[in-house]
């Protein structure tokens, strides 16, 4: 008599809902790349960003006099396609039989879900990591855009304004130094480049920078803690002036395990974390468990969670980045 196969049934706690709920709590999880990227859902292939640009300026009207009308410009474009990625795991019939306990549910899903994460976090982060280049081949072999809607890398010094006018900057800059240290000075610098950021017709932007992004357990962050615990006691850094004038330091900091490079920091306007400025993440489906299933020739038991999403940006006007060489 020929054996009788597994059944999906002899998979039980693995099949049952239980196991839904403890991925639905996990991929609710709050993530590191939300708290700076703006992440929106989408429910289309090609997800465009297009922008147009107004912002000019009042002019004074005397009585009975005709208003002047500025005549808006297109903005650039950013296109997103959204692109799979999916993670499998598989159990034999002896290990289930003989060495999955009920206890190693939560392990068994969480697994799944640490990968997804890690890849996320990962897809997130390398934004960053090649920030200072037009594009970048991932782990996977794909080629990854980096550059924004002008075309050129997320940080540059010629970033192409829309109206045809004077290029922006966007690198930590102090007027000689590109790229600084991350130092006190830095900071200070940092300000400078980004109230000098204007916006598609040439007029002050505003951008107020207020959070600090660099490598968990790098030289930046023990440089940052550094230096706002001498601010925090109005110290100049480097000096013992207390004269109560040491304000430039940026309240927020974001330390990313994710993050490569040691010397590289970032700093964004979080008010600007938005749909027009900034790091974007294109969401068609989030992570997704699938049903079980079972190959009845190896007997092997089967799950795959899986995504749909793309990222990058159009504007970058709300952050300035360092590779901290100086140069």
């Amino acid at each position: 008599m020929s054996p009788t196969p597994a059944t999906l049934g002899a998979f039980g706690d693995l099949v049952d809902e239980s196991i839904q709920d403890i991925f639905n709590q996990r991929a609710d999880v709050p993530r590191e790349m939300e708290k700076y990227f703006n992440v929106e859902n989408t429910s289309s292939y090609y997800d465009k960003d297009s922008s147009i640009v107004g912002g000019g300026r009042a002019k004074f009207a005397s009585e009975n006099a005709s208003v002047q009308y500025d005549a808006p410009i297109q903005g650039f474009d950013q296109t997103y396609t959204q692109k799979k990625y999916a993670y499998g795991d598989k159990i034999t019939q002896h290990v289930w039989k003989f060495g999955f306990e009920a206890r190693r549910l939560t392990d068994f899903v969480g697994g799944m879900m640490d990968a997804v994460d890690n890849n996320i976090e990962t897809c997130a982060a390398d934004m960053l990591n090649n920030a200072w280049s037009t594009s970048y081949t991932d782990d996977d072999s794909q080629t990854v855009s980096t550059a924004g809607g002008d075309t050129v890398a997320y940080f540059s010094a010629s970033h192409t304004r829309e109206d045809g006018g004077t290029a922006w900057n966007n690198i930590v800059y102090d007027g000689t130094t590109y790229n600084m240290d991350f130092e006190y000075d830095a900071l200070k610098a940092a300000r400078k480049t980004a109230t000098a950021i204007v916006n598609g017709k040439g007029l002050p932007l505003g951008i107020n920078l207020d959070c600090i992004v660099a490598k968990k357990g790098s030289s930046v962050q023990d440089r940052y803690e550094e230096l706002m615990g001498a601010i925090s006691r109005n110290y100049i850094p480097g000096g013992d002036e207390n004269d109560g004038a040491a304000k430039v330091g940026l309240p927020k900091a974001l330390f990313l395990k994710y993050l490569d490079n040691d010397a590289y920091w970032y700093a964004f306007d979080s008010s600007k974390k938005n749909s027009q400025f900034g790091l974007q993440w294109r969401w068609s489906e989030k992570p997704n468990l699938l049903p079980a299933e079972l190959d009845y020739d190896t007997q092997e038991y089967r799950r795959q969670v899986y995504y749909f999403a793309d990222r990058g940006a159009n504007n970058m006007r709300s952050w300035v980045g360092s590779e901290g060489d100086n140069t």
